[in-house]
């Protein structure tokens, strides 16, 4: 009986060696996937926006919220009357520092523009915003995705979002055949 089971495993593989060399296979085709995907994330610039986004975010969000405390400050001592610009803080509630264009890492300046608002205005009234727009772009597949966003405060002084996308193609109209030339 012994004789007769060896002769039956003998030139046949184990299922545990199957199951291994299976696993194998399915670890290398997921480091594949993952190596494709970081090349895909990185050609179409998400990487690149995220960080744009958030160096934005950081640096121009503060900076307004500062420069609204100080025309707060100017409408609690003028009895309630908005300053005429943001020159008119200086010294008194702002620095000139305060007033500075603030400049990314990649060197884009945004400048802040005040608008005093009419003593009538509704509370989401925007007085600060910053200009240019923070533009964001994305690429898939030649087609191009640009988003601007801007950041605004209001007389309430909510610091809102205002996102405007605009898409493009990159692609040429196909060239006919020639057929009937």
């Amino acid at each position: 009986m012994r004789k007769s089971r060896q002769r039956r495993l003998q030139g046949r593989t184990s299922c545990w060696v199957l199951g291994g060399i299976g696993c194998l296979g399915l670890l290398i085709i997921a480091m594949v996937g993952v190596y494709l995907l970081g090349r895909a994330i990185q050609e179409t610039g998400i990487m690149q926006m995220a960080q744009t986004a958030a160096e934005a975010e950081q640096k121009l969000k503060p900076r307004l919220a500062a420069l609204y405390r100080g025309v707060q400050q100017y409408v609690k001592a003028n009895n309630g009357k908005y300053p005429p610009n943001l020159k008119a803080l200086v010294p008194k509630y702002l620095t000139n520092e305060a007033l500075a264009p603030a400049v990314m890492n990649d060197g884009t300046k945004y400048e802040f523009v005040y608008r005093p608002p009419k003593p009538n205005d509704p509370p989401e009234t925007v007085i600060l915003e910053h200009k240019p727009p923070v533009k964001l772009v994305i690429s898939v597949r030649g087609e191009t995705a640009e988003t601007y966003i801007t950041y605004q405060v209001g007389k309430d002084g909510k610091i809102r979002d205002k996102t405007e996308t605009v898409a493009s193609s990159a692609r040429q109209p196909s060239q006919g055949s020639g057929a009937g030339q």
